[in-house]
C-alpha cells in the first residue's frame, strides 16, 4: 500500500464495495471504510460521537501541511476552540457581499491572465492549447491564490501552481509519513511553499498590525478572509510564521485540490454537449451587463440549471475521502456494527456518488441515466406549472462532495461560484473549442482505478481559443 494508497483503496472498494463496512490497514493504522448511505449518514449526523478534528490536526496539519508541535498541541488543549472559530470565519468571509467580492476578484483575475497568456487571441484569431488540462490547472490555480493571498505572492513566485500541484499530488505519500528520502520531491515542494507562506505571512502581518492594509482586498495582505485568519492565528499560543504557514498551505490546498479539476470537469463537460453548452451560454448572456462586461454571479449561482450542472460534476469528478473518528466509547453504525473508541472512518465521495441502489431509493429520476455517466439535469425537479428548480433533498448520505453534518466545507459556496466565475470567462468571454472530441474522449479517467485525488485526463487535450464577438 505505501507507495499507492489510492489504488489500493480503489481495489478493496471494488472487491468489497457493496455497502459492508470494512477494514482496511494503513501502514500499521485499522481504517474503517464505509459507503451505505444509511451509515454515512447517521455518522455525519453523530458530531457528539465522531468528530472530524483528531484527523485533521494529526493527518492533515500534523502530516500534510507540516504544522509544527506547538500548533498541533494547542489544537489538543481543552481551552482551544479555533477548530469551531475557523469554520464561522470561512463561513462568514465567503457568503453574501463578501463572496460577491471574491467572485468579481476572481473574475477579472483569471480574465486577465488568460488574456495575457493568450494575448493573439482575438475574435477573429484562434489559438492552440497543446494541453487544456495544464492550462486550466496553471491558471485557475494561481487566479485562486492571487484572489485569497493577493498578487505580491504570486508575482514573486512564478512555480507555486507547480509546487502546488507536486505537493497536492502527493497526498497520499505524505498522509502514510514516508521518509524524506522516499518522497524528496513531494517535501521539497511543500518546502518551498511553507518558506513563500511564511515570508508572505510576516510582510502582510507587517502592513496588518499597522493599519496599512486594504481591508477588502490588499495585494500583498490578500482577501479580508486571509487578514481575519491571519488575525486570528496569530493571536494563539504556538502559532509563529510556522504554524499560520501551515494553516496558510491549508487553506489553499482545501480551494485547489478539488476545486480545480472539478471546474475543470464542469467546464469541459459544458463544451463538449452542444445542448449543455447552449443552455450555459444562454444563462449567462441573460446575467451579463454588456455594458460593464460583468456578470450577477449572485443571481448565476442561484439559476437551478448551473445549480444542477455544478452538483452533478462534483459529484462525478470530487474524489475525496470524508473522515471522522470515534470519540465515544463506542458507536453503534446500526443493530449489526459497533465501533470501538478511536477507530478511524473514512467515506469515499467518489464511490458514495455512484452507490445506484440507494440513489434510486431516494428519488428513481436521479438514476434515469446511469450515475457512472455525466448528466447536468440529473439534480434538477419539477413543480407546478413546470416550473423546474434545484433539488439535493434526501442525498446527505449519497453526496458528500462537500462532507456533511456540521463540518460540511464552510466555503462551498466559494467553491460553487469559482466554478460559474470560470464557466463565464472560458464560455462567455471567450470560445474554446475541443480538436478532436472523440479522441479527447478516450482520455477521460479511469473511475474505478484511484478511490482519491485528482481526476484529470490520461493525456493531452488539445483546444483552441479566441475571443467571442459579443
Amino acid at each position: 500500500m505505501a507507495h499507492s494508497a489510492k489504488r489500493f483503496l480503489a481495489q478493496s472498494l471494488n472487491k468489497y464495495g457493496d455497502g459492508t463496512p470494512f477494514f482496511i490497514d494503513a501502514a500499521g493504522e485499522k481504517l474503517l471504510i464505509v459507503l451505505n448511505p444509511e451509515h454515512v449518514r447517521k455518522i455525519l449526523r453523530s458530531s457528539n460521537e465522531l468528530d472530524a478534528n483528531p484527523f485533521v490536526h494529526e493527518k492533515i496539519m500534523g502530516q500534510l501541511m507540516g504544522s509544527p508541535k506547538s500548533a498541533i498541541d494547542y489544537y489538543r488543549s481543552p481551552e482551544s476552540t479555533v477548530d469551531h472559530d475557523q469554520m464561522i470565519q470561512v463561513r462568514q468571509y465567503t457568503s453574501g457581499a463578501a463572496l460577491a467580492g471574491l467572485d468579481d476578484k476572481l473574475f477579472n483575475t483569471l480574465e486577465r491572465n488568460v488574456t495575457q497568456v493568450y494575448p493573439e487571441a482575438t475574435a477573429d484569431r484562434w489559438v492552440d492549447v497543446p494541453d487544456f488540462y495544464a492550462f486550466f490547472e496553471d491558471q485557475a490555480t494561481r487566479a485562486i491564490a492571487e484572489t485569497l493571498l493577493g498578487s505580491a505572492i504570486v508575482d514573486s513566485y512564478p512555480s507555486l501552481a507547480k509546487d502546488m500541484w507536486t505537493f497536492i499530488e502527493s497526498t497520499d505519500t505524505l498522509l502514510l509519513g514516508l521518509p524524506r528520502f522516499m518522497a524528496s520531491e513531494a517535501y521539497s515542494a511543500r518546502d518551498r511553499l511553507l518558506a513563500h507562506f511564511r515570508s508572505w505571512g510576516q510582510e502582510a502581518d507587517s502592513l496588518r498590525t499597522k493599519s496599512k492594509a486594504d481591508p477588502k482586498w490588499d495585494p500583498i495582505a490578500g482577501s479580508t478572509l486571509m487578514q481575519e485568519r491571519e488575525a486570528l492565528y496569530a493571536s494563539l499560543p504556538g502559532h509563529g510564521l510556522e504554524g499560520r504557514a501551515a494553516q496558510t498551505l491549508g487553506l489553499l490546498y482545501a480551494g485547489t485540490s478539488v476545486m480545480v479539476p472539478v471546474t475543470f470537469w464542469f467546464l469541459y463537460e459544458t463544451l463538449r454537449d452542444p445542448s449543455l453548452r447552449s443552455r450555459a451560454r444562454s444563462e449567462l448572456s441573460s446575467h451579463r451587463d454588456p455594458a460593464s462586461n460583468t456578470y450577477d454571479f449572485t443571481q448565476l449561482a442561484a439559476t437551478p440549471f448551473l445549480q444542477s450542472l455544478y452538483a452533478e460534476a462534483a459529484r462525478k469528478y470530487s474524489a475525496s475521502l470524508v473522515a471522522r473518528q470515534v470519540i465515544s466509547p463506542v458507536f453503534a453504525l446500526d443493530e449489526r456494527y459497533v465501533i470501538k473508541q478511536g477507530t478511524t472512518v473514512l467515506i469515499p465521495s467518489k464511490y458514495a456518488g455512484q452507490y445506484t441502489a440507494a440513489w434510486a431509493s431516494v428519488r428513481p429520476s436521479l438514476v434515469e441515466k446511469p450515475l457512472s455517466e455525466f448528466w447536468g439535469e440529473r439534480f434538477l425537479i419539477f413543480g407546478a406549472g413546470g416550473k423546474e428548480r434545484f433539488s439535493d433533498a434526501g442525498l446527505a448520505g449519497n453526496w458528500t462532495s462537500f462532507g456533511g453534518g456540521e463540518h460540511k466545507c464552510p466555503g462551498r459556496f466559494f467553491a460553487r461560484d469559482i466554478g460559474i466565475v470560470t464557466l463565464s470567462i472560458l464560455l462567455g468571454e471567450f470560445e474554446v473549442e475541443v480538436m478532436d472530441p472523440e479522441g479527447a474522449r478516450k482520455l477521460d479517467p479511469a473511475h474505478r482505478a484511484e478511490a482519491f485525488g485528482t481526476m484529470k485526463p490520461s493525456g493531452k487535450v488539445r483546444a483552441r481559443l479566441q475571443r467571442r464577438h459579443t
